[in-house]
């Protein structure tokens, strides 16, 4: 069993992340660490089919709720790779009560150059979604697109797990 047999091509995942971004002007030398992707399931039993799936791939940094759902992170034995992004990470989130989601990668995650406050001043012209961008733990821009999200921060969520 290979890694894509768990949660599916995350290449051409990452395809889509990277053509949304070049889209909307975001570039890539802003873009430090390509931390983790995260694969959202539909119910509890796939959220715990996955996590006894990947055991294999990766060390458990965290199983815990966290804003009415599990959320799974760990740290890969191997890090993806994807062009010159080393993926340490994966996140997997089950879902919230009464809410609907499909089995799949939804998000990927990016430690950026700078601050936050910097990076959304250069990028004044996203409409951020900044439902996280005044949390006190590892503040986020987020910028949703139709087919996947993608988040920044100043620290990785495995360095945040590590705090």
């Amino acid at each position: 069993m290979n890694i894509e047999s768990i949660i599916g091509d995350y290449e051409s995942f990452l395809d889509k992340i990277f053509d949304n971004l070049k889209t909307v002007g975001v570039s890539l030398d802003d873009l430090v660490e390509l931390d983790h992707i995260a694969y959202r399931t539909d119910s509890i039993l796939k959220y715990e089919e996955i996590k006894k799936e990947l055991l294999s791939f990766f060390k458990v940094y965290s199983d815990k709720e966290f804003g009415g759902r599990n959320i799974l992170v760990g740290r890969f034995e191997q890090p993806l790779v994807y062009n010159r992004f080393k993926i340490s990470g994966i996140e997997v989130l089950a879902p919230k009560e009464n809410n609907m989601y499909k089995n799949g990668l939804e998000h990927a995650e990016f430690v950026i150059s700078g601050t936050l406050k910097d990076f959304r001043a250069k990028y004044k012209n996203i409409d951020f979604n900044l439902n996280a961008y005044k949390r006190d733990i590892n503040p986020e821009l987020i910028i949703e697109f139709d087919n996947c999200a993608v988040k920044f921060h100043e620290i990785s969520l495995l360095d945040v797990r590590e705090i």
